[in-house]
Formats: structure tokens, C-alpha cells, sequence
């Protein structure tokens, strides 16, 4: 029959006897539980029975493994599929299987309990070192990689004390690696007036979502994903409620943008309606033309479609840019680096940063003055040089 004592307020720890060893002794094992609060004496009886059957299986069938005998490999499994899969995003997710190629090889075989701090600065100073590096190239290691494999480390001990696998973090008290502030890539006035002036022989459908990157500064997962509902012409709007990405695992799918912030409805200029219109206008008349070859999505109807009625994707989006700006010898920026061109733009024509900051779905105006720091100065001078015409020759 089911075996638990009380340990404290709502706390009770399971115990289940094991089978003999050869030297005859039964073992046990034990496991700390709370019961949810609320529950009346016949209810809490039920989930507690409920535990320790469940509980007991999981130690039957060699499923389960104490605190501390599980290796860092096999707690990263459990925070993967009980704790990754619900909070992070395929993408994200994929990333974190890149930065365990590095840590697994260090980390996999050791205890939890036996990893310490000292064990951590190890670690973080060999993988700066390409020959003491077990995976990837052997070249030096950018900052925002060895920043990005620290804080996912310190994110799985930090998981391990909640789950009380541990009592405390061996990352506690340690820094992150500095990540040096890299410059932006845009264009800028001029720059943008070639852009304008390329387009001008190109198809109506890239035509359009540049511009339209441009002049919203949207991520090209979010133009590729918009849909023909998601389109206000009269409002002159266009609502974000997916993006569209690619991972290994899932291929291209429709997420939710990252952030609460990343739904949004932002306008776009007047001379934009025509354009979208023709973009419309134009895949309807493919489709009719290719009949039954079209390949547009039955059920949803993007915006922005290939010849042959293929919606786009990220990956189509940044190789067909490069080629874009190769055949007009612009200046090498990537795709993504017109959303910095938008918001440098609109910042430059004094537009207010919070404005901005919503714009591009920034989850905290502190994100857009970071990035965008080198622009807002000269914005704060131009400001200040307000005060020469205003009171230059008045106070001397």
C-alpha cells in the first residue's frame, strides 16, 4: 500500500521499497512532493495515492534516477522536454542543440551534484581556446556565441535548483561575457534614394515587400507571413499576428511572434495601397493563367507568392535580396538590416523613439535606444541646436 509522511506544510515525502541486493537488503527510494493547496482531507489522500503509484512505477521500471546520481546529460533531457518544449520556440530551441555540441562534450558524463564554479570557468575559458574546443571550426569564438553558451548554462542550473536537483547554481556569483556592441548595418538617405531607384525594373511582388520592409520596418519572417486579412486599405494598416520560420525539426511553420510586444498593428504610407493592390491583382491573374499548376496555400492566402503561387519564405526573401543587390551594385547590407534603415529613417526625421519602438515590436523602448544609440545623439544635438535659433542672439 501506498507509503508517505508528512514533512511539513504541504509537503510530504513518497517512499518505495526496492528489491533485494545479493547481500539480501531491501532497498528505498524517496521522493519529496507538495500537494496542491485547497484540497479537502479525501482529495488529498487521492493525489497522494495517485503520486506514489506513479511514483512507483517510474522506480520499477528503472525510469527514475536520484538528484544525486543524474549526469548533466540526462537532467538536460528532462528540462528539455518538461521545461524547453513549453517555454522557448523551435527556433530558439534549435539554437540551444547548436550551443550543447560545446557543452555536452564537457559537461555530459559529470554528476550534477559534482559540478562546481570552478568547473564552469574551466569550461568557459577552454572553449575561448579553438585547440581545446571539441566542435566547430577552429577559429576564434565570437563574444556573443561564448555570452550565448554561458547564459543557456546558467538557464539549465538555474532550472536544476528550482527542481531542487541541486542546492545552488555553480554559476552564481560569476559574470556573463562582455558582448561588444557591434555597429548597425543601413542605408542611409542616399543610399536609400538607390535602393528606390533599383526597384523601379523589378517585379510589382518584391517591388512591394521591400518597400514595405522599408517603410515598416518589418523582421522578412513577419512579411512572409502576412495574409490578404491581415491587410487594412482603408486604415492603411497591417496587422502582425505570426511569423514564419524554418527549423530542421518542423520545416517552415507559422509561430506567434516572440514577444507579447511583436503583435502589432503598424500603418504604412499612402502610395503603398496601390502597390499591395497590384501585388494582388497579379497573383490572381497567374493563378488563373497556371490553373491547376498554381501553388498557392489553400488555406492561408499570403500576401507575397512566387510565380508559380509558392508563398515566400525567410530563406527565399534573403537569397533573392542578395541577388538583387549584386545585379544593381548596391552596397552589401543584409535583408534585415533595412529594418535598421526604417528606424534610423524615422529617427533621423525626429520621429519619437517609443513610436519607433512599437513599430518594430520591441518588447522595451531600452532595446530600441541601444541599437539605435548612434542616431538618437545626433537627433539630441540637432534638438539642442533649436535653442541657438531660438535664443542665440538673445542671450549672450
Amino acid at each position: 500500500m501506498p507509503s508517505y509522511e508528512h514533512r511539513g506544510k504541504n509537503s510530504y515525502r513518497l517512499t518505495v521499497e526496492t528489491e533485494a541486493g545479493i547481500n539480501q537488503v531491501r532497498g528505498r527510494e524517496r521522493k519529496t512532493v507538495k500537494v496542491p493547496e485547497g484540497l479537502t482531507p479525501k482529495r488529498q489522500k487521492e493525489w497522494l495515492d495517485a503520486e506514489w503509484y506513479k511514483f512507483k512505477e517510474e522506480v520499477h521500471s528503472a525510469a527514475y534516477i536520484t538528484p544525486e546520481k543524474m549526469t548533466f546529460e540526462a537532467f538536460f533531457e528532462l528540462w528539455n522536454e518538461k521545461f524547453a518544449k513549453k517555454e522557448y520556440a523551435p527556433k530558439t530551441r534549435e539554437l540551444h542543440e547548436t550551443l550543447m555540441k560545446h557543452i555536452i562534450p564537457y559537461f555530459g558524463h559529470r554528476k550534477m551534484c559534482d559540478i562546481k564554479t570552478i568547473h564552469i570557468v574551466t569550461f568557459m575559458s577552454d572553449i575561448e581556446n579553438p585547440e581545446k574546443r571539441s566542435f566547430g571550426k577552429k577559429k576564434e569564438m565570437s563574444d556573443s556565441t561564448l555570452s550565448a553558451i554561458y547564459r543557456h548554462l546558467k538557464r539549465i542550473f538555474t532550472i536544476a535548483v528550482v527542481w531542487k536537483t541541486i542546492p545552488e547554481s555553480p554559476c552564481d556569483g560569476l559574470k556573463a561575457p562582455k558582448v561588444k556592441k557591434k555597429k548597425v548595418s543601413y542605408y542611409n538617405e542616399e543610399e536609400s534614394a538607390a535602393l528606390v531607384k533599383a526597384l523601379e525594373s523589378e517585379p510589382v511582388s518584391w517591388r512591394a515587400l521591400v518597400a514595405l520592409a522599408i517603410t515598416t520596418g518589418l523582421r522578412e519572417g513577419e512579411l512572409a507571413a502576412i495574409e490578404l486579412k491581415y491587410v487594412n486599405y482603408d486604415e492603411q494598416t497591417i496587422t502582425v499576428e505570426n511569423q514564419k520560420i524554418y527549423t530542421k525539426e518542423t520545416g517552415h511553420i507559422l509561430t506567434e511572434p516572440k514577444s507579447d510586444s511583436g503583435t502589432r498593428t503598424l500603418s504604412f504610407p499612402f502610395f503603398m495601397v496601390d502597390m499591395l493592390k497590384s501585388v494582388r491583382k497579379d497573383a490572381i491573374l497567374r493563378a488563373e493563367e497556371l490553373g491547376d499548376k498554381w501553388k498557392g496555400d489553400k488555406e492561408h492566402h499570403f500576401v507575397f507568392t512566387t510565380a508559380t503561387g509558392s508563398a515566400y519564405t525567410s530563406g527565399y526573401i534573403r537569397g533573392k535580396w542578395g541577388r538583387f543587390i549584386k545585379k544593381h551594385k548596391l552596397k552589401y547590407i543584409k535583408f534585415h538590416a533595412l529594418r535598421h534603415t526604417s528606424a534610423t529613417l524615422l529617427l533621423g526625421e525626429g520621429v519619437q523613439t517609443k513610436v519607433i519602438s512599437e513599430r518594430l515590436g520591441h518588447s522595451d523602448i531600452r532595446v530600441t535606444l541601444d541599437v539605435y544609440g548612434h542616431v538618437t545623439r545626433k537627433v539630441d544635438q540637432q534638438a539642442a541646436g533649436k535653442f541657438d535659433d531660438m535664443f542665440g542672439s538673445k542671450i549672450k
